[in-house]
């Protein structure tokens, strides 16, 4: 500690008028000429010398381990599970300075407790206690809001940023647009997937004038309206993140020393230089000053699909990341039907995005709630593996505050939805060219020095392996839609691979029509609108990963997966495309395994992926 500023924590002191008891108690034993500052008293005092303390009053949850310290600390015969606090006077760190009682019996006692070890918010109060009122009125002119949607908007505009977690079907899009225009942002900016841009304008239009809607495409910042909708994959055009080279010394042969460009591996192998953010002002004011994203001032922004967000390395999440922490927007609306995609850390990035307390000590996050252990490498790094699921109860309760979420099952007046699973015996020569592609791929791992600890992760790129079994299963999805064309149904067929989308259009011709990423957005809306409106098309052929977004699909209630992804969420996505609120026929969604294959026991696999994710996040009825 420096002797200026301990001379500055002295000078606090003497000046202070505030309500924290503790710097109140410092003041009058230094007053009295009794006491020294110690280091802690000093950085107590200028942290919190501002602090406004607050009443909470109220019984919170607390960890389970932190239930077992206060045991062992007070010789407890019980291990608590919830505390009451009283009052916080300030904050230390990552810990509530706070008056907190875990007995009736014991008087209160002033204590610090780690914001991590409390499950319950006990600082939304204010938002919990505030009305938004709504005049739904104005925006049903021209379409009528069901309830869900407008409990959503009150729930958006009062929490400012939170997660909107409705499933698919719900009408998020026009929950969240709603919600937007109720912020009086003068600008509103919406991030969403290229395919489902179009989307968002027509619905935007609804509410709001048509020509105060720009569609940003290509490298060109072209906007001045209220509504700027922009996809994920151009983003970095607009907005850079602030980098500079890193450097490493080296003395040359006369003595001197230089700095020389660290060169590291890049994705495909290349060599760059190496680059971290910086914290330089020059470099940051320069990147900004040449960022439209960031000079246009958004007072909103949606974020459509924000699982997409989930991998904290991606250009898209950096850029996106370092926009909102440098705009500093009041209001960041995230939507996704499925914030969970696989594990709880990916899910820590998404709510970082909202700054969501449980995300301000990654250390316990990546400890208590993904197993995470330290690993020494060869280089004496240490790194974090976090690849489990772990007090998932705990974090349902930690979070349950930041989103909202309801479900198209739990609508009584919602249609059933069914989900199939066929198997299926390969053949002899099946299983012969199965067996062969396997041997293949294993040796090929094996070659590449991936041990069994790294089997399944490097299982998703046996893609010749996957490939095949899809091809082979395509003669099975034919009988299944065959029937429901015999019964003059209309059928989806969802594919994960271009080969099965060829083997479909081939067989069905003009009875079908196809959507893929290859095709254009007119070409997409084209497809989408023949399938729904002209009776003599009878099958949609969908590429799972175009398609798991943006499209209404309910002329049809009948979905065959010919193949599956492997990561939960965009099933689910998929079989939502006939599965919302304006179905009014049950829905069949079946799935198809070759049994003593990969596809079996990857199915089974991803089957635990949702598990994990429902038992996280919860809908409303079940907080």
């Amino acid at each position: 500690m420096t002797e200026k500023y301990t001379e500055r924590a002295y000078k606090v002191l003497e000046e202070y008028s505030g309500e924290n008891n503790q710097i109140q108690y410092l003041q009058y034993k230094v007053s009295k000429n009794k006491y020294s500052l110690s280091d802690f008293d000093v950085e107590y005092i200028m942290s919190n010398s501002d602090y406004i303390p607050f009443e909470v009053n109220r019984v919170v949850k607390i960890s389970s381990d932190y239930g077992e310290k206060l045991k062992e600390k007070y010789e407890l015969d019980f291990v608590p599970e919830k505390v009451k606090i009283f009052r916080v006077i300030g904050e230390m760190g990552k810990s509530y300075h706070c008056y907190m009682q875990f007995r009736k019996s014991i008087q209160p006692t002033l204590t610090y407790i780690k914001k991590s070890y409390i499950l319950t918010p006990i600082n939304d109060s204010k938002i919990e206690n505030e009305e938004i009122n709504v005049n739904f009125a104005k925006y049903e002119k021209n379409r009528k809001l069901k309830d869900v949607q407008k409990t959503g908007v009150q729930f958006m505009v009062k929490n400012k940023k939170c997660i909107l977690a409705d499933t698919m079907g719900m009408g998020k899009t026009t929950t969240a647009i709603v919600s937007a225009l109720e912020t009086n942002a003068d600008k509103i900016l919406i991030i969403c997937p290229a395919s489902v841009k179009s989307t968002w304008k027509r619905e935007i239009s609804y509410f709001h004038d048509e020509n105060d809607i720009t569609i940003i495409s290509g490298s060109k910042w072209n906007t001045d309206t209220k509504f700027t909708i922009v996809n994920y994959d151009i983003l970095d055009n607009f907005y850079k993140v602030p980098y500079e080279t890193v450097y490493r010394e080296e003395v040359d042969e006369e003595g001197n020393v230089i700095k020389i460009p660290e060169i590291v591996k890049g994705s495909g192998g290349k060599l760059k230089q190496k680059v971290k953010k910086t914290l330089r002002k020059d470099i940051i004011k320069e990147c900004l000053s040449d960022s439209p994203l960031f000079l246009t001032e958004f007072g909103c922004v949606i974020i459509d699909e924000a699982h997409k967000l989930s991998n904290n390395t991606s250009i898209r999440y950096k850029t996106i990341s370092d926009f909102l922490n440098r705009s500093k927007i009041p209001y960041v609306f995230l939507l996704t039907g499925t914030p969970l995609t696989n594990k709880p850390i990916n899910l820590y990035h998404i709510l970082k995005l909202i700054k969501a307390e449980v995300t301000d000590d990654y250390k316990y996050y990546v400890k208590r709630y993904c197993g995470g252990r330290e690993m020494n490498l060869r280089d004496g790094r240490k790194i974090m593996i976090a690849n489990d699921a772990t007090n998932l109860n705990e974090l349902r309760e930690k979070i349950k505050h930041v989103y909202i979420r309801r479900l198209l099952s739990e609508m009584t007046d919602m249609v059933d939805k069914k989900v199939l699973v066929n198997s299926y015996d390969l053949t002899e020569k099946q299983h012969s060219e199965y067996s062969r592609l396997w041997d293949d791929y294993l040796k090929a791992q094996m070659e590449m020095g991936n041990d069994e600890s790294e089997f399944y992760q490097q299982l998703v790129e046996g893609i010749l392996v996957r490939q095949y079994l899809a091809r082979e299963m395509t003669k099975n999805t034919i009988n299944i839609v065959d029937e429901k064309l015999e019964e003059d149904e209309k059928v989806i067929i969802v594919c994960t691979f271009q080969e099965e989308v060829d083997i479909f259009k081939k067989y069905y011709g003009k009875k079908a029509v196809i959507y893929n990423g290859k095709m254009t957005p007119k070409q997409k809306d084209k497809a989408e609108s023949e399938f729904m409106n002209n009776p003599k098309i009878k099958v949609f052929i969908a590429n799972l990963q175009a398609a798991g977004v943006g499209l209404t699909l309910t002329v049809s209630n009948f979905m065959v997966f010919n193949s599956y992804s492997w990561v939960a969420a965009e099933n689910l996505q998929m079989q939502d495309r006939i599965y919302r609120l304006t179905q009014t026929r049950d829905v069949t969604c079946v799935y198809q395994l070759f049994t003593d294959s990969i596809s079996t026991d990857m199915f089974n696999k991803v089957l635990r992926k949702e598990i994990i994710m429902n038992e996280t996040i919860k809908s409303e009825s079940q907080k």
